[in-house]
């Protein structure tokens, strides 16, 4: 299992994640530094990258971590550079993504990723060229997906692989991605069946195997399924008002501090039920946490949670507008709380 430390990168929690026995993902140098710092060592990292320099290809290798290049341009960019060494290539199997929209479905035939079977000739005769040694393959068929989408994920599982069997010879490793999703509305949607998954993916592998005896690692790249249920974003309303029939709830939670939102508001009983858009402070028609919510007539000064912002919060967050990015603040399991980063001053941001 491979934590995708774009989904979370905190160093505390990096540390946890690598004490836990899981190995990372790491997908720019900072990344890879943090990942070193948190304790994982270079072969538990692999360098999952896209559309990156020659420069920044020498510093991964120096690094002594595996690459996984995702088109034959730059495969021959490592190969001038880097001959004779060994990699690992993304293959984009063609079938329809499972993401739970367009945007973060990564196979197909509309995606930037991966190399198509019909190409994997001229890799492998680029790879050839410079003696590069493909020593695996990595698919990943787009991110968040439910219990609604298992049989399309196994289905193109059952792709790659074939496609694994029918034109590479003695790969090691095979990375059949992850984007296991979380319920972001526990109101429609269920957790994610994990035995269901299994059930259906094990003999599957098992199968392969039996036919592609070389492969001695399956990875799988769990990403948000990690860390995004264990995080809350915790702010404060700041105005409310009445425009055209429209309530709009003001917070200081804006685009800057959370990209991706869904927003869920425990009732007070003393308040009566609205529908309600729930906005951020930054000056954009999109900052916007939630449409047409159900919730409690709020005064200012209230509390308002963000919920399952664990994943792709803060790492997504910026100084847009200047303004400055929220603390991040660790509560474990006896209830210790623990400052994991010092929220960002203004002053910090005036250079």
């Amino acid at each position: 299992m491979h934590y995708s430390t774009k989904a979370n990168s905190n160093p505390t929690i990096l540390q946890i994640v690598e004490q836990s026995g899981l190995s990372a993902d790491a997908m720019s140098p900072v990344e890879l530094l943090l990942d070193g710092d948190a304790g994982f060592s270079s072969d538990r990292i692999l360098y999952v990258c896209n559309n990156i320099s020659a420069e920044e290809m020498k510093f991964v290798h120096d690094k002594g971590v595996l690459v996984c290049l995702d088109s034959i341009s730059q495969v021959d960019t490592w190969g001038k550079n880097l001959p004779n060494t060994d990699i690992m290539v993304r293959i984009n199997p063609g079938t329809a993504g499972v993401g739970h929209s367009k945007k973060v479905e990564t196979s197909g035939k509309d995606t930037k990723f991966g190399i198509s079977e019909a190409n994997l000739p001229e890799l492998i005769e680029t790879a050839n060229k410079y003696h590069l040694r493909i020593v695996g393959t990595h698919q990943h068929l787009g991110s968040l997906f439910l219990n609604d989408k298992i049989d399309d994920y196994i289905e193109g599982v059952k792709t790659g692989l074939d496609i694994v069997k029918n034109n590479f010879k003695d790969i090691k490793i095979v990375d059949l991605g992850g984007g296991f999703g979380v319920p972001y509305n526990p109101n429609t949607e269920k957790p994610l069946d994990l035995f269901a998954l299994s059930n259906k993916l094990i003999p599957i592998l098992k199968d392969f195997i039996k036919s592609y005896p070389s492969v001695d690692e399956f990875k799988f790249e769990p990403g948000r399924y990690i860390p995004c249920e264990s995080g809350i974003v915790i702010g404060t309303v700041t105005a409310v008002k009445q425009e055209y029939g429209t309530y709009y709830i003001g917070t200081d939670i804006g685009m800057n501090a959370m990209a991706r939102v869904v927003l869920h508001k425990k009732p007070k009983k003393t308040t009566s039920r609205i529908y309600a858009n729930i906005c951020g402070n930054v000056c954009e028609s999109g900052d916007v946490l939630g449409k047409k919510r159900i919730v409690e007539l709020p005064e200012v000064g209230d509390i308002v949670v963000v919920y399952n912002c664990g994943a792709y919060g803060y790492s997504m967050s910026s100084n847009y507008t200047g303004r400055p990015r929220p603390a991040e603040v660790m509560v474990d399991g006896s209830s210790n709380i623990t400052l994991i980063r010092k929220k960002e001053e203004i002053s910090d941001l005036i250079i």
